[in-house]
């Protein structure tokens, strides 16, 4: 067996150190946020190199692994320039916790060091760096990160995400009491501390980290939470929304004209809309999903022809005379009514299953881009009809400590793209219930695109939307080309 110095020597010796060797680009939160998805995929090129050249990664992986177990910390310094510059993910990872593990100063600050680069572990271990230091004095050192004019510049919110997520929730922990623990042993600090708990009080409706501290409220003491909710809100007075009556009155013909962009960014401009404005909406929702169930239909056609079946049994849905009760149901639950796009979308297009019927144990047609199925994402909407038992699963999920605590409810509405190809993956794309506008955000997809647009770009690949990553090739090229033609816009 190596002696630990003996390990060190062969991670130096590696091709790791090469001079050629891939090197991570270093971006910060903001620098990030600014990029296209063009540009995104140029950043990640180092690791996708790195992984094609690396001859024996995972005797790599182990032998950080190794020293981490055995908290070497003459390797620090060596685990230290992994962490920062490694393309190879699977080693870069594996450094990160070796440094957690060995735990002296040089390792936390090594780790502290990139809590401003923009990949989502660095982050993660950056903050429990921190925390791992002295969490007493947690909350100074992190304080100026929620700034609310520094959340509200691009990136801004993604470290102070992360620290409200070092509090929980454990859901291994819940035990189906709908309550869960807290991801570490419930800190005594954070109730000692009491700056936490009105920080959270404080942010439990911001846009960006509202979600993030209710779900810190939710786990903290009952009858503290109660009397600091109720002197916030003597303190506050009542929350005002800005709805919009007034419809424009020609959005739908303009719309018919071809100005759909503008007309769909001109509804999602308003934060809350009602009356003759709701209408007007569903209106124009209704004469988009029209366009979108006839684009679905030649999409359906030419993938059953290929031989492409849906994993559900049907490429589309068609609406059924269920969900009207469905809909009405969702509403009265969420006490506010469907925004338009969704609406619109149950009423007229029902939903749509691209994905591949993985259970039949085949392997799928080949289209003929050449690509694995967790590099396409087919388009994937649930129906209303596919929603039976929601409510009850959100029953079990509503707060029991504050009704302002609850979460806008996640109608989940398809798998991520890596469950779609029968891979374990992240969290299902969907919308956040209730939504006062016209058009949600789809959420838990890379895009963050409002639910209209996200069909559009996936419409615009041929009803595979990460086939965009590889726009310059010939055969996705050809693919989208065959399946797009005569597609109407909408």
């Amino acid at each position: 067996m190596a002696s630990p110095e003996q390990r060190l020597r062969e991670l130096e010796r590696s091709e790791l150190f090469s001079p050629s060797f891939p090197r991570r680009r270093h971006l910060t939160h903001a620098q990030w946020a600014g990029l296209s998805e063009q540009q995104r995929l140029e950043a990640r090129a180092a690791q996708t190199t790195a992984i094609r050249r690396a001859k024996n990664a995972s005797a790599l992986v182990d032998i950080v692994k190794e020293i981490g177990r055995a908290r070497q910390e003459s390797a620090v310094a060596l685990l230290a320039k992994l962490w920062s510059d490694c393309a190879l993910e699977p080693v870069r990872i594996a450094a990160g916790h070796a440094l957690r593990a060995t735990g002296n100063r040089e390792a936390r600050a090594a780790l502290e060091a990139l809590i401003e680069d923009a990949d989502h572990l660095s982050v993660f271990f950056a903050v429990r760096a921190v925390f791992d230091a002295d969490p007493a004095t947690a909350f100074d050192r992190f304080a100026l990160y929620f700034d609310p004019r520094r959340v509200s510049q691009p990136g801004g919110q993604v470290i102070p995400q992360e620290v409200l997520r070092t509090f929980g929730p454990d859901w291994n922990s819940d035990q189906g009491k709908g309550r869960p623990g807290w991801t570490m042993e419930e800190p005594r600090w954070f109730e000692e501390d009491e700056r936490w708990m009105r920080l959270c009080v404080r942010l439990r409706h911001d846009a960006y980290l509202g979600r993030a501290a209710r779900t810190v409220l939710r786990l903290a003491e009952p009858e503290r939470v109660k009397d600091m909710l109720s002197r916030a809100r003597a303190r506050e007075g009542p929350r005002m929304v800005r709805w919009h009556s007034a419809a424009s009155g020609d959005l739908l013909a303009r719309y018919r004209c071809g100005e759909h962009e503008t007309v769909w960014n001109q509804l999602r401009a308003h934060e809350a809309i009602d009356a003759d404005c709701r209408a007007e909406a569903i209106a124009v929702a209704t004469e988009t999903m029209t366009r979108v169930a006839r684009s679905a239909d030649l999409l359906a056609e030419r993938l059953a022809s290929r031989g492409w079946t849906a994993l559900t049994g049907r490429l589309r849905w068609l609406p059924s005379a269920a969900d009207s009760k469905i809909m009405d149901d969702i509403a009265r639950f969420t006490e506010s009514p469907l925004p338009a796009s969704l609406l619109a979308f149950w009423e007229t297009v029902g939903g749509i299953d691209f994905v591949w019927d993985y259970k039949t144990g085949k392997d799928a047609p080949d289209l003929g881009t050449g690509l694995a199925m967790a590099e396409m994402d087919p388009l994937c909407v649930c129906s209303a009809e596919q929603m039976t038992g929601l409510l009850s699963e959100w029953e079990e999920r509503r707060s029991h400590v504050d009704p302002e605590l609850n979460d806008p409810w996640n109608l989940d509405l398809a798998p991520d793209y890596l469950h779609k190809a029968n891979i374990s993956g992240g969290a299902p794309y969907g919308i956040e219930l209730p939504h006062l506008g016209a058009d949600p955000i789809f959420i838990n997809e890379e895009h963050g695109l409002p639910f209209v647009e996200y069909l559009r770009l996936a419409f615009r690949w041929g009803g595979f939307q990460r086939l965009e990553r590889h726009a310059h090739n010939v055969e996705v090229g050809q693919f989208v080309s065959e399946m797009t033609k005569d597609m109407e816009p909408f």
